[in-house]
């Protein structure tokens, strides 16, 4: 979901780390974006208490939804490590 900026009313992007996708892979990229800051290309990094309260909530829950679906694709990886062990 694309948030607006407060100060300039363009698109805001989560921030993103390529030594978090390295080493944690797809679980590690996703925790990193729900956890990491929020971006404008233009004015930089924008602190998450500039954004109105109910873009503050939809950012809470669209975190909240991006590590259900780490942990999500990480009990499915382990479940198929685990099934393809014992076929």
């Amino acid at each position: 979901m694309a948030y607006k900026c407060p100060r300039c009313g363009g698109p805001v992007e989560r921030g993103r780390s390529s030594g978090a996708a390295f080493a944690g892979g797809l679980v590690g990229s996703l925790i990193y974006s729900a956890f990491g800051g929020f971006e404008c290309r233009s004015c930089g990094k924008i602190p998450k208490r500039e954004f109105p309260p109910e873009v503050q909530s939809q950012m809470t829950v669209g975190s909240l939804m991006m590590v259900g679906g780490a942990l999500l694709a990480a009990v499915l990886v382990i479940g198929l490590i685990v099934w393809l062990q014992s076929v």
